[in-house]
């Protein structure tokens, strides 16, 4: 099958949103920006390790708000709640309000408020899912806009992504994050699913402004035929700092870009996260840091599990451009295979153009430890715990990041459940 084939299909999509859409301009440079670039081929080092033919092969529909049913959603791991369904707010679903110092709009309503048009529904430029952050920019049915004050101290925020239409369909959902001079926060994004296999193109765009704190903890449990490809891009404003905290816990193939872009002195980004790659499921990372000026930090840090047919890649990179003098850039990449079969593979990257700089990287790839494991046993554990308990420990340093209580309960039962399933049944 051509490139041209998917691309036809997505711009019927666009048409039928185009004619009833007054952002038609913004989207259709969006779109188009997608239909130049088509869907990833075998050439394309972006998506070296991920093939998409599958995907490309797939004829997935939109949905309007009467095809989005009522959903369940899971406990709340926040104060507030925003509940978005097919790239939709959905109020009602959510808690009854917001945290001083907290607003959320609609795409109609920033518009409406004098907000740019054009920032709202902007691409984010290069690597890999550019084509799917343009394609979201001109299928997303609306933007979420939501803007901390200067200064605000607000509870904690959940965001709970979920699907209400059936098989076959495609979400775009849209997410703007403003956060205020001296602001500090934290959002739970939270990207749930079902069984049906569908398409989630999401794209996340975040400012951290001057002196502001913004911690993002994003709980990745789609289900297990969902599509699932996301843009999470954050430009860092002098002395803010952005902390994304990552468990990526489902899906049956998934990509994600994070970005971080240190534009200002001081600027910093702590991007950790754990991955756990099981049964037959696909997951591609990539994390890259931009240091732009002088004195600017980032860390990434993933722990990455796989088991029986699971695959992984990590890539990580730092670029320290021309200028970022006194900036400092670490890496870490540790990995773990539980079965034979499974497969991982990472590159940690540095590009350095600056001669005043700190930068580190650091990746593995192996087994468990047999004399660590035979220790255990000898002290009573049966293999499955002693096992379980090593793999929790190879986890725990990402884990003691994950600051946010009731975040990181969830994730470290999920992924005891799921460790408990793995070995108890492992060749």
């Amino acid at each position: 099958m051509t490139a041209a084939g998917p691309v036809e299909h997505y711009r019927e999509a666009f048409a039928a949103l185009a004619a009833r859409d007054d952002a038609a301009a913004e989207r259709s440079a969006a779109f188009e920006r997608f239909a130049a670039l088509g869907f990833p081929g075998p050439r394309d080092e972006a998506w070296r390790y991920t093939n998409l033919r599958r995907l490309e092969s797939r004829r997935f529909a939109p949905t309007d708000a009467a095809e989005a049913a009522v959903v369940s959603l899971p406990s709340p791991l926040a104060p507030h709640r925003l509940v978005v369904v097919d790239g939709r707010l959905r109020r009602d679903l959510g808690s009854s309000g917001l945290p001083a110092g907290v607003s959320v709009r609609s795409l109609a309503e920033a518009r409406s408020a004098g907000l740019s048009v054009a920032a709202l529904l902007r691409v984010p430029a290069g690597g890999g899912t550019e084509r799917f952050a343009a394609l979201n920019a001109a299928l997303c049915p609306d933007v979420l806009f939501l803007e901390i004050a200067d200064s605000a101290l607000p509870e904690a925020i959940e965001l709970v992504f979920v699907p209400g239409a059936s098989e076959g369909s495609m979400q775009h959902p849209r997410l703007v994050v403003r956060a205020g001079r001296g602001s500090v926060a934290r959002l739970v994004l939270r990207h749930s699913g079902d069984d049906a296999e569908r398409l989630v193109n999401v794209v996340v765009d975040v400012e951290v402004g001057p002196d502001a704190a913004l911690h993002v903890y994003r709980l990745f449990e789609p289900g297990e035929r969902t599509f699932h490809i996301e843009r999470l891009e954050a430009t860092v404003g002098q002395r803010g700092t952005v902390f994304v905290h990552d468990a990526q816990l489902g899906a049956g193939l998934a990509r994600l870009d994070l970005n971080a872009r240190l534009a200002a002195p001081q600027a910093a980004a702590e991007l950790t996260g754990l991955f756990l790659a099981d049964g037959s499921r696909h997951l591609d990372t990539q994390v890259r840091a931009d240091h732009l000026d002088v004195g600017t930090r980032s860390l990434q840090d993933y722990r990455g599990i796989a088991a029986g047919r699971g695959r992984a890649i990590f890539n990580a990179k730092a670029i320290v451009h021309p200028g970022a003098q006194q900036s400092e850039a670490r890496q870490s990449s540790r990995n773990l295979l539980l079965t034979p079969g499974a497969e991982i593979d990472t590159k940690p990257e540095l590009e350095i153009y600056a001669d005043d700089v700190k930068c580190s990287h650091g990746a593995t790839t192996g087994q468990l430890d047999a004399v660590a494991l035979f220790y255990l046993r000898s002290r009573g554990l049966s293999e499955t715990e002693a096992r379980s308990a090593l793999t929790r420990a190879f986890a725990g340093a990402v884990l003691s990041r994950m600051d946010h209580e009731a975040f990181a309960r969830v994730v470290r039962d999920t992924l005891d459940l799921r460790l408990a399933r793995l070995l108890e049944t492992r060749p």
